[in-house]
């Protein structure tokens, strides 16, 4: 298979989460000879537009000299991203509920080994039942209707996963956004744990799967760089660099 082959099916791809497809990305991507790199960026972030890591991988090897070697880089920093769940584990409850199903938050919950993990059936494509598989050699597990989740938030606390983290919101499953809302009017505590790398400056597209969470509708949010409140992630989201090529993409792409 040609490396642009790989491209098209990695564009295609709806099985990964969006720190695997970037990590796939970056070692598709430095195998692109540097004359086809945009056309082959463009192909994934239009496949994958939601992704905060893929722009992050877009924007590191398009500002570089070495585009290979910045790819390498930023699968370094992805790698390091799994800190972010050490940063969480210990404000964690007891009995937790979580929406899709996120390698971050399997993470979080490996560590934090909580009594009981409700998981929604994160209808449509169901990845409830993969997570709840996930977590259920330390905890005991509960896989519950999406619509009965949302209307008792059956917990402690909500933790979700991010594809993207803007300056205004989170991107995350359909859904998350009523999760989210009815856990606050129930006063249950809120929070996201996701990689630095899913930060970016600027608003994404939002397909159809997909829905934005406001951030202050959030206790806190879990980064590698520790538990912080939604202000503090707004700036350091505002504060990422971003190549002009794809702040123009992003909004060409808006639905």
């Amino acid at each position: 298979m040609s490396s642009w082959d790989e491209i098209e099916t990695l564009a295609r791809d709806r099985t990964m989460g969006a720190a695997a497809t970037a990590e796939r990305a970056a070692r598709v991507l430095s195998s692109v000879p540097t004359e086809d790199l945009v056309d082959a960026v463009e192909e994934l972030l239009t496949g994958h537009p939601a992704m905060g890591p893929m722009w992050r991988l877009a924007n590191a090897m398009l500002t570089s000299r070495d585009p290979a070697e910045a790819a390498e880089r930023f699968r370094g920093e992805l790698a390091g991203d799994h800190t972010a769940a050490f940063a969480l584990s210990p404000a964690l409850p007891g009995r937790i509920l979580t929406i899709s199903s996120s390698a971050t938050v399997v993470e979080a919950l490996t560590i934090r080994k909580p009594r009981t993990v409700v998981c929604m059936e994160s209808r449509p494509g169901g990845e409830g039942l993969s997570m709840a598989g996930m977590v259920s050699a330390y905890s005991d597990v509960e896989v519950i209707d999406d619509e009965v989740a949302i209307a008792e938030v059956p917990a402690e606390a909500v933790l979700i996963g991010a594809d993207a983290i803007t300056p205004t919101s989170v991107i995350n499953k359909v859904k998350s956004l009523e999760l989210v809302r009815a856990a606050e009017q129930a006063n249950i505590p809120r929070y996201v744990v996701a990689g630095s790398v899913k930060l970016v400056p600027t608003e994404l597209p939002v397909p159809e799967l997909f829905q934005t969470v406001p951030l202050e509708l959030f206790t806190g949010i879990a980064l590698p760089a520790g538990l912080l409140k939604p202000p503090e992630v707004a700036q350091r989201a505002a504060a990422v660099p971003m190549h002009r090529a794809l702040l123009a993409l992003a909004e060409r792409l808006e639905p």
